[in-house]
C-alpha cells in the first residue's frame, strides 16, 4: 500500500521535483540523484504524507531543503572545472563579485531564512507561493525576507568597511 502511494506520487510529481532540483542545483546528474533521494525520504515518511492537494507542496519542501543542504555542502568543497565560462557582461569582474556576494549572503543565513530568500529572489515566487511551499504563513515569509534583507545590508556594509581599510 505504502509503495503504491510512493509510486503514484513519483509518477505524478517526479518531473516537477526533478525540475526543481535541476533549477536549484544547476546540474542534471545531481538533480537526478536529488530527486531519487527526495522520494526515498518521501517513502520513509509516507504515513505522514498529506492528501493529493497538499502532497506536491510537501514534497517540494522536502526537495528544496535537500537541495539547499546539498548546495551548502558543495560550497564547502572546491570543484575543478575544465575551462572558464564565457564572461557574461562587459564587466566580468563585477558579475563574479555579485555572484560571490549572493552566494556568501545565502550561505550565511539560517535555513529558515535561506529557503524563503531563494524561493522569492531566485525562483521568483510570490510571497503567497513561498508560504504554501514552505508550509508557513505569508506574514512569516515577509518577516524572514525582511530579516534576510537586514542581514544582507549589514554584511555588505561590513564588506565595504573591510575593503576601505
Amino acid at each position: 500500500m505504502a509503495d503504491d502511494r510512493v509510486a503514484e506520487l513519483y509518477r505524478k510529481f517526479g518531473p516537477a521535483i526533478y525540475s526543481r532540483c535541476r533549477r536549484l542545483l544547476r546540474d542534471d546528474v545531481a538533480a537526478e540523484d536529488a530527486t531519487q533521494e527526495v522520494f526515498v525520504r518521501v517513502m520513509r515518511h509516507i504515513e505522514t504524507a498529506p492528501d493529493d492537494q497538499a502532497a506536491l507542496a510537501w514534497i517540494y519542501r522536502i526537495s528544496t531543503n535537500y537541495c539547499l543542504n546539498a548546495l551548502r555542502d558543495r560550497g564547502r568543497q572546491a570543484e575543478p572545472v575544465a575551462e572558464l565560462p564565457e564572461a557574461p557582461s562587459e564587466h566580468p569582474e563585477a558579475a563574479l563579485l555579485d555572484r560571490d556576494l549572493a552566494m556568501r549572503l545565502v550561505a550565511r543565513v539560517p535555513e529558515k531564512i535561506r529557503a524563503p530568500a531563494i524561493l522569492y529572489y531566485v525562483d521568483g515566487m510570490e510571497q503567497e507561493q513561498v508560504a504554501r511551499t514552505l508550509g508557513i504563513s505569508r506574514r512569516t515569509v515577509i518577516n524572514r525576507l525582511g530579516e534576510f534583507a537586514e542581514r544582507a545590508k549589514k554584511f555588505v556594509a561590513r564588506q565595504e568597511d573591510v575593503r576601505h581599510e
